[in-house]
């Protein structure tokens, strides 16, 4: 990997879709941003939003990183869907190891940030059950491995601690493992700590590029021409959002289009298609332009 497939990962996850999600969500759930009873203004709770949704994006992103690693130095990704008694469950990384001797289990989080409770459920209800159901398949030749991509939060490393030294018991499997950080490069057979370090720099340089905040004005050409291609792709998506009309009213759609000239390019692209879903986008979208 380098640094240019690093950041088009990224990129890819966090911008690429970044407004039209927007658009699906206050079309589909306004109850998310409307309302009285709330501490900031629509400008204010539109940057809330892209933002929490950029951190949850960032950890899907992550996640295909460190699939991408995994793939380097040599694993074999095997199907993620595995039974678990009577559900199928999704495991983050299941691969078999280059030299085909061990299976490896994966559950990827950000950072340890957790609650005790949510942490002790997230072990007890997810991560135990996939080590159980793999063991049950692999026996002993089966590396399972709790990881927190943020070194600095340990917060509770002393309950993952105790559980896995339990599960370590229980199965009769050493190669259990909480790593943070760096120890994923550096203890996981076959890997290598430098790519750590290369990681941390494209990550640093990465960020020292982003904009403070996200731009929430979409009347530039490259937005407007964006959202014109979502309206000839989804045109029903414009009308559902044209209805919504209290997002109208308290002012979420003028702080996306101050000036309006962008929802009226949009509008212009709806009218131009003759089908009747195309129409009926438009119609909505024009009464409420008026």
């Amino acid at each position: 990997m380098n640094y240019e497939e690093f950041t088009t990962i990224l990129n890819r996850h966090i911008f690429q879709s970044e407004r039209e999600d927007l658009l699906r969500t206050m079309a589909g759930h306004p109850e998310r941003f409307i309302g009285l009873f709330r501490p900031s203004k629509p400008k204010g709770k539109i940057f809330q939003h892209i933002l929490q949704a950029r951190e949850i994006k960032f950890g899907d992103a992550m996640e295909e990183i460190i699939a991408k690693w995994l793939e380097h130095y040599g694993y074999q990704r095997l199907d993620n869907r595995i039974q678990v008694n009577d559900e199928t469950m999704k495991c983050d990384h299941y691969a078999l190891s280059p030299d085909g001797s061990f299976a490896v289990l994966i559950e990827q989080k950000i950072r340890d940030d957790h609650d005790s409770s949510k942490a002790r459920g997230q072990w007890r209800e997810n991560f135990a059950p996939k080590v159980r159901a793999l063991h049950r398949k692999h026996g002993e030749n089966l590396f399972a491995v709790t990881y927190f991509i943020d070194p600095t939060f340990r917060k509770n490393l002393r309950l993952y601690s105790q559980e896995a030294e339990q599960l370590r018991s229980e199965l009769g499997l050493p190669t259990i493992h909480i790593w943070y950080g760096r120890e994923l490069f550096e203890n996981l057979p076959f890997a290598n700590p430098k790519d750590w370090d290369s990681m941390i720099e494209w990550l640093q340089e990465w960020r020292r590029r982003l904009p403070e905040l996200p731009e929430v004005n979409w009347e530039t050409e490259e937005a407007i021409a964006e959202l014109q291609e979502i309206a000839r792709r989804n045109p029903s998506l414009w009308e559902k959002l044209a209805r919504q009309e209290q997002l109208w009213r308290e002012g979420y759609l003028s702080v996306l289009f101050p000036t309006g000239k962008g929802l009226h390019a949009i509008l212009k692209t709806l009218e131009e298609q003759s089908s009747k879903k195309y129409q009926k986008a438009a119609n909505a979208l024009r009464d409420r332009l008026r």
